[in-house]
């Protein structure tokens, strides 16, 4: 079954989009940035091949919105090894200490978007993983520096969980707010 994305849908969406961001954008602290986070599997399963992967690096773009101790955060890297762009939606806890540092934590789903297959680019997008992040971040003036920790587990399917496959890795982010 192939599924059709016609003028009336993304007009739909839009309007969605522009319903929902209007609140947020007068609520919310909205952040928007780059990252940088190493390919290189840290606390990972023994059967990850780190030596295809030592020294690489995905580079993209970080956006989040921030309300009192709640924060969405959008992270999007291109992975250079896979030829995807990579999408990382997480749901976050904050807090900040003394105003200059912000410590927050969530889940969310990992997506892939593959860059180099054929046919419809919807019917390509995979869910693979369950995307858990820690962030903390220095809050300076109206921007922020921050380190991660990105630990994704394969979830194609909840009874599906394989832990075995799991990793983790390290990034940091600069974000204008």
């Amino acid at each position: 079954m192939t599924r059709m994305i016609t003028a009336r849908k993304i007009a739909l969406l839009a309007v969605v989009a522009m319903v929902l961001a209007a609140p947020a954008a007068v609520f919310a602290e909205i952040g928007i940035g780059v990252a940088a986070f190493s390919d290189t599997p840290i606390l990972a399963a023994e059967d990850v091949n780190k030596e295809l992967l030592d020294g690489s690096f995905s580079f993209g773009a970080n956006g989040r919105m921030h309300f009192n101790s709640l924060m969405l955060d959008a992270l999007g890297l291109y992975a250079s090894a896979e030829k995807s762009v990579d999408l990382y939606l997480t749901a976050q806890l904050s807090t900040d200490l003394l105003g200059l540092i912000r410590v927050s934590g969530g889940v969310g789903p990992a997506i892939r978007i593959p860059l180099a297959a054929e046919g419809n680019l919807i019917d390509n997008l995979s869910v693979d993983w369950v995307n858990a992040k820690v962030d903390v971040d220095v809050l300076l003036f109206n921007f922020s520096v921050g380190l991660s920790f990105q630990y994704l587990i394969p979830s194609s399917d909840v009874q599906a969980i394989d832990f075995s496959l799991a990793r983790g890795r390290i990034g940091a982010s600069v974000l204008i707010w």
